[in-house]
């Protein structure tokens, strides 16, 4: 009978597990333990109370460049070019050896490039900038007539003139000798080129003239995309070496991507701004462009009457502010009548020189000296005031003082019999390097296609 005593169950345990081993070395065999095994079924209760033990999770490795994970689109504003490795290195002493005309290595590059930026996505604008600015270049931006290749020829020639064979960037043909220099005594069929290389013609032109005018790139963030894409593509031709014959030029070229870059977003803000209300009072009194554009009452909505005031002034407010500013201005209205227009012309003029009040002084106005100019490459302009002596002009100091020297206006002239010049009807105010490119045999930039709202 088993004792009830916990104690003595342990012991007669101990005592069966000593005489099972006993026997088993006296029948010659190795001394064996027997475990019982408890089921389930043998003992329901101990199972449900026994804690469940699993093997544990392996955790999921993370891959790599996987979801969520953006590749650079080679815009970004700090990023870097990766170093050269000697195979790409070597490479591009291959694809840009001298020895290969301008035009190979410009039409091989731009291919090189394109490959290398992502224009999807916000970038699809920078796309546009950059063939735009090709085009005007002279690069062709479209599918090359018969570029379509079979079989026999991708047998026949290597990866580099297929890929010539099929890029939609391309120089035209009229264009392949460009920069080669010819020896006249040796060539009976020389001729002088039509076109030479300069990259810093080009992007004056593009940048100075196209974007703010034909693409009607006015705000600052547009303005930074459409410099930041060429200045982008110039130093990418620099870093590979591309035309080094051609360096200086090209650095020439980045300065000019500072210089719109800082100018463009004032000559927009001024764009706005002129021609203020001292010249928009003389132009309402005394017959200019804005006495054509006067405040107009609406007819009554639902009962109200609704007034909405146009860009103009009227009468009695333009007749205030300029008795407010007249003495601030080079004459005197003894007999208190109204000056008369004696002379107008339309023209454009170049900034010598501004004048401000002092800080913290009660005047109001500020004065812009200007001579006649006439644009590079446009006909001369005759105008009264081409002499060195210039003209000067009135306006508020609030825009004044962001006029700056080298600033071009195009604007009308109106002179009064008392000798005072005001001006109005602004039709641009550009950059201190404007440029604008004029070639009737180019396509016409469709504005419609630029959408910066």
């Amino acid at each position: 009978m088993a004792s009830l005593d916990p104690i003595d169950a342990i012991v007669d345990q101990l005592d069966s597990l000593t005489t099972n081993t006993t026997r088993t070395e006296a029948s010659g065999g190795e001394p064996s333990i027997e475990i019982a095994q408890t089921t389930q079924a043998d003992n329901p209760v101990d199972a449900q109370s026994a804690p469940t033990t699993t093997a544990p999770k392996k955790k999921k490795k993370k891959r790599k460049g996987g979801k969520g994970k953006t590749l650079p689109t080679g815009f970004e504003e700090n990023f870097a070019e990766a170093p050269l490795t000697p195979a790409i290195f070597n490479q591009n002493k291959e694809l840009y050896n001298p020895s290969k005309t301008v035009a190979e290595r410009i039409e091989t590059a731009v291919q090189k490039y394109k490959a290398k930026r992502k224009f999807s996505g916000a970038n699809v604008i920078r796309d546009q900038i950059l063939r735009d600015y090709l085009l005007l270049g002279g690069i062709n931006t479209a599918q090359k007539q018969f570029g379509g290749v079979d079989q026999k020829f991708i047998r026949e020639h290597d990866a580099e003139e297929i890929a010539r064979f099929t890029a939609t960037d391309y120089v035209p043909d009229k264009m392949k000798n460009i920069g080669v220099e010819r020896i006249e005594e040796l060539d009976d069929d020389f001729e002088e080129p039509e076109y030479e290389v300069d990259f810093n013609y080009v992007v004056r032109g593009f940048l100075t003239h196209r974007v703010p005018f034909s693409f009607g790139m006015k705000t600052t963030e547009n303005i930074d995309i459409a410099v930041g894409t060429i200045r982008n593509f110039l130093n990418w031709i620099i870093y590979h070496n591309v035309c080094p014959e051609h360096t200086d030029n090209l650095k020439l070229a980045l300065k000019t991507c500072d210089m719109a870059a800082q100018e463009l977003p004032i000559c927009s803000i001024l764009s706005d701004q002129f021609p203020g209300e001292l010249n928009k009072a003389c132009s309402t009194l005394f017959g200019g462009y804005w006495s054509m554009i006067t405040p107009q009452s609406w007819e009554k909505v639902d009962g109200e009457e609704i007034k909405k005031t146009e860009p103009g002034v009227s009468y009695e407010r333009a007749r205030s502010t300029y008795q407010a500013l007249l003495p601030e201005l080079p004459f005197q209205n003894e007999s208190g009548d109204l000056p008369t227009e004696v002379y107008r012309e339309y023209g454009s003029f170049e900034v010598i020189s501004t004048w401000l009040p002092e800080p913290g002084s009660p005047l109001i106005l500020g004065k812009i000296h200007c001579q006649s100019w006439t644009p590079e490459e446009s006909s001369p302009i005759e105008s009264k005031w081409g002499g060195p002596d210039g003209l000067t002009l009135y306006c508020e100091k609030i825009i004044a003082q962001y006029v700056y020297p080298k600033m071009h206006i195009c604007c009308t002239l109106h002179e009064l019999d008392n000798g005072f010049i005001y001006f109005d009807e602004i039709t641009g105010v550009m950059c201190s390097d404007f440029l604008e490119i004029r070639d009737d045999k180019e396509l016409e930039v469709d504005s419609d296609a630029f959408d910066f709202d």
